[in-house]
């Protein structure tokens, strides 16, 4: 599902343009975001180095990723 496809949607249920205008000025790239992922490891990855870049997380905070696997329950930490 494309970005604009999910944007009209968005605006179809009430989210106003001003709303969307405002996370993209704050550096949000609504495109990539709303379009997932292909590589799942990667994905996690740059999650975590986001949230511990945060200048609002301690920095002695640990913070891991994991990924699930839907069938078997198991969780892979990634590094």
């Amino acid at each position: 599902m494309c970005y604009e496809h999910l944007k009209e949607a968005m605006l179809e249920r009430g989210i106003k343009e001003e709303t969307l205008s405002s996370l993209i000025k704050e550096g949000v790239d609504l495109e990539c975001w709303l379009e997932g992922f292909h590589d799942t490891e990667k994905s996690v990855r740059n999650t975590v180095k986001t949230i511990k870049e945060h200048p609002l997380m301690p920095k002695d905070l640990i913070v891991r990723g994991f990924i699930i696997d839907s069938v078997t329950g198991e969780l892979s930490e990634v590094e």
